[in-house]
């Protein structure tokens, strides 16, 4: 199984990469979807007047757009982000490590999930659940951390509304494998052609990214060479958060976070595959 969505921007392949322009952008996006039945018609004309407009606006004139267009093209860009919500097949937490688990059939024997508050990195509550891979079949993630909620409330935890659950770099109960996690701030094409080097998965985690690596590594040594090596890579020590890998090599492991709470409201979303 490889991850796929219904809609996609255009690729690296689908742009002349020696002129990755604007008009380049727009002329592949007409090429992808403007002659597709499912895609409206308006939608296609509007990206071109939006375009134009961007073009005027920051090139040929000292004026902004009238009001009343900014706020007609502002509704419509509200029903097209609907459209195309209604339409994209969102891939989740289960898909995802599915899509690992493929990777590796024979070396993959235990994921284990986090349950944690994520304001605080030691020092309060926190359960890790180990489940073999069948189980990906069987539970409900959402199910699953209602429950563990109310335990949480249950037992008195500060804040327990606040926790969120989240994917541990550890594999398998009784060994010292794990995958490579790396909390990004921002993309560059050099972190993206990095991360294609490592391959993995990329989730939009909010303002940021979370990168999870398809590679399994056999060993703790190995997994702190790895974090350490990417702290000193000129493509992503700018961009990896150094916090995350410091605090991930003091406990063992890493976790990246895969709900949402009050603390953290935007849910991290599969964005692309390497």
């Amino acid at each position: 199984m490889k991850l796929r969505s219904f809609f996609s921007i255009p690729t690296k392949k689908e742009i002349d990469p020696a002129s990755p322009s604007h008009n380049a952008v727009d002329g592949a996006l007409h090429k992808a979807y403007g002659r597709k039945k499912f895609f409206p018609k308006s939608y296609i004309k509007m990206h071109s007047k939006l375009h134009n407009l961007r073009t005027d606006v920051s090139y040929r004139s000292a004026h902004t757009p009238e009001t009343g267009e900014i706020i007609k093209y502002a509704k419509q860009l509200s029903f097209y982000s609907r459209f195309v919500s209604g339409c994209i097949v969102e891939i989740d937490f289960p898909d995802i490590l599915k899509d690992i688990l493929e990777d590796n059939p024979d070396k993959i024997k235990d994921f284990s999930i986090d349950i944690y508050c994520p304001k605080t990195y030691s020092h309060h509550v926190r359960f890790t659940l180990w489940f073999p891979p069948f189980y990906l079949n069987i539970f409900n993630l959402k199910n699953l951390f209602k429950q563990m909620r109310q335990v949480l409330q249950r037992n008195h935890v500060k804040n327990h509304a606040n926790y969120v659950a989240g994917l541990n770099s550890r594999l398998n109960q009784y060994e010292e494998m794990q995958l490579l996690m790396i909390d990004i701030d921002s993309l560059s094409v050099d972190v993206e052609s990095r991360l294609s080097k490592i391959g993995g998965i990329l989730l939009k985690s909010g303002r940021g990214y979370h990168f999870i690596g398809r590679k399994i590594i056999s060993s703790r040594t190995e997994w702190t060479k790895e974090l350490k090596g990417i702290m000193r890579d000129p493509s992503l020590r700018h961009r990896a958060d150094k916090k995350h890998i410091r605090i991930s090599l003091q406990r063992g492991y890493s976790t990246l976070r895969v709900t949402s709470s009050p603390a953290k409201p935007s849910r991290p979303m599969f964005f692309k595959e390497f």
